[in-house]
C-alpha cells in the first residue's frame, strides 16, 4: 500500500501534469487552434464584459449550473469536455472535464486564455491547489475561486496562497460587479488601467505595443472609440474579433447576472441567461450546442466503416482511422471512436487535411469490433458504423542469443523443458 505521503507527492505531480495537459488540449500554438479574446469596460451603471471562445479540435462545449450551497455561491460554468484516458491515481477518466469561464451570484467572472510557457517562480515555495471536490474540477485554481470569492481583492488573496506552477502555460482573467478586473499571469499581475482591459493569448509582460495580435488590437480601438457601454456594442467587438475557430461569443452583464450567448458565430442569434432564474431550477449541465438547434436539423448520416490494422500485439499501440461523416444540413462533424473493448476516445474534430485518427493499445487478447459515430455542432448524433474487426493475439518475441544456441546446440535434451517454460509465460 503507498503511503499517505508518497500519494499526496503523486497527486501534486499529477496536478502539474494535468495543469499542462490542459495546456496540450487546448493550444498547439497561441494561432487560431486556441486564440480565445476578452475584454472588459464599466462606468457607474455598468460592468460588461465579452468573450469568443476559439478552439478547432472540439465544439463539445457545455453550459454547468451550480445553485448555491454551504460554502460555495451560486455559479455557471462553461466547459470543454476531452478525455485525457486513464489515471493510475485517479483510476479511469474517459471525460475529463475542463472549465474554461464562468460567473458566479456575486458577480464575479473569469476566464482562461493560453499563452506560451512560462514557469512562474515567485511562489515555489508554496503547495500546488489540488482538490477532490469534483466542484473544483481536481485542480482548477479559477473554479475554486468562482465558488469561493465575490471579488478581485478576494481572488488574488487565494491565488497569493498557492504555487502557480501548474499554471505556468495560461493566464487568468477575472473581473467584479465593482468593475475591478485584474490578468494574472503567474508571476505578473496586470490591473485595468483606465475603463477598459483586454486578453488574448500572449503575456503582456513580454511585450511593447505595438502588440502581436490582431484580435487584441481590434477589441482596444473599439473600445476606444465606444461612444455607449452597452451589450449590443460589446456583441459587435465579439463579431469584429471572431474566427473560424470561433465556438460560441459570450457578453456578460455583472450588475444584472445576466449572459448573453451566440453559437458558431451566428450573430443574428442569441440566447439570454439570467442567472439567478436559472439557478433556482437547480444544477444542470446541458450541451451548449443543443440550445441552438434548428427545428428541422437532422443527425449526420451514418459514417463508413474505419480503417486500420486489423491485427496486432497487445499493448501496443495502433492508429485507426474514419472519414468525415457527411451531414444533411451541412453542418460541421465530429467523430467518436468505440474501441470494443469498453472504451472509447474523445470526439475529435477532422484536421484540414487527411482523415480523422486516433491511437488505441488493446491490454488483452481477443477480438474487437471498432466502430465510430459522428456528431454535428448541435449534439445530435449519427447510428454508429459498420464495425471493424481486429483481432490482437498475445504474441511474443524472444531473441536468443548466439551462446544460448550454442549451448542448445550442445543439449538438445534441454529443448523440450525450454518448451514447458515458453509455454509456461504464455
Amino acid at each position: 500500500m503507498k503511503s499517505k505521503t508518497k500519494i499526496m507527492d503523486t497527486k501534486i505531480k499529477r496536478s502539474i501534469q494535468i495543469g499542462g495537459i490542459l495546456i496540450a488540449i487546448l493550444m498547439l500554438t497561441t494561432g487560431s487552434v486556441s486564440a480565445c479574446t476578452g475584454f472588459t469596460s464599466s462606468d457607474e451603471e455598468t460592468v460588461l464584459v465579452g468573450t469568443n471562445f476559439d478552439w478547432s479540435h472540439s465544439f463539445n462545449v457545455y453550459i454547468h449550473f451550480f445553485p448555491g450551497e454551504e460554502g460555495k455561491y451560486g455559479r455557471v460554468t462553461f466547459e470543454l469536455q476531452h478525455s485525457l484516458g486513464e489515471d493510475e491515481d485517479f483510476g479511469p477518466d474517459p471525460d475529463w472535464i475542463v472549465p474554461k469561464q464562468g460567473m458566479n451570484d456575486q458577480g464575479l467572472f473569469y476566464d482562461v486564455y493560453l499563452a506560451p510557457y512560462v514557469v512562474p517562480v515567485n511562489s515555489s515555495d508554496k503547495p500546488i491547489f489540488t482538490s477532490d471536490d469534483p466542484d473544483y474540477y481536481r485542480f482548477a485554481l479559477w473554479a475554486y475561486c468562482l465558488a469561493k470569492c465575490a471579488t478581485v481583492s478576494e481572488v488574488l488573496d487565494i491565488f497569493d496562497q498557492y504555487n502557480l506552477l501548474a499554471i505556468a502555460e495560461l493566464q487568468c482573467f477575472f473581473v467584479d460587479k465593482n468593475g475591478d478586473s485584474v490578468i494574472i499571469e503567474g508571476d505578473e499581475i496586470f490591473f485595468k488601467e483606465g475603463n477598459y482591459q483586454v486578453v488574448t493569448n500572449f503575456y503582456r509582460s513580454q511585450w511593447q505595443p505595438p502588440y502581436p495580435c490582431w484580435r487584441y488590437n481590434t477589441a482596444v480601438d473599439m473600445l476606444e472609440s465606444m461612444t455607449e457601454l452597452s451589450v449590443d456594442y460589446f456583441s459587435s467587438i465579439c463579431n469584429a474579433t471572431q474566427q473560424t475557430t470561433t465556438v460560441h461569443s459570450n457578453v456578460y452583464n455583472l450588475l444584472e447576472e445576466t449572459i448573453r450567448v451566440y453559437y458558431y458565430k451566428d450573430f443574428e442569434k442569441s440566447l439570454v441567461f439570467d442567472l439567478n432564474e436559472e439557478l433556482a431550477k437547480g444544477e444542470r449541465r446541458i450541451h451548449l450546442g443543443s440550445l441552438f438547434e434548428p427545428e428541422d436539423n437532422q443527425p449526420p448520416e451514418k459514417p463508413e466503416a474505419p480503417t486500420g490494422p486489423e491485427s496486432g500485439n497487445v499493448s501496443t499501440e495502433y492508429k485507426y482511422f474514419c472519414k468525415e461523416a457527411s451531414d444533411p444540413d451541412g453542418d460541421r462533424t465530429m467523430c467518436l471512436f468505440d474501441w470494443g473493448d469498453g472504451t472509447m476516445s474523445n470526439w475529435i474534430a477532422p484536421p484540414r487535411i487527411g482523415k480523422i485518427s486516433a491511437e488505441h493499445n488493446y491490454t488483452e487478447r481477443g477480438s474487437y469490433e471498432i466502430k465510430v459515430k459522428a456528431m454535428d455542432v448541435y449534439g445530435r448524433e449519427s447510428e454508429w458504423s459498420d464495425p471493424l474487426s481486429v483481432s490482437m493475439p498475445k504474441n511474443k518475441i524472444i531473441n536468443i542469443s548466439p551462446l544460448i544456441l550454442q549451448f542448445l546446440e550442445n543439449y538438445p535434451h534441454l529443448f523440450s523443458l525450454l518448451r514447458q517454460i515458453l509455454l509456461f509465460l504464455g
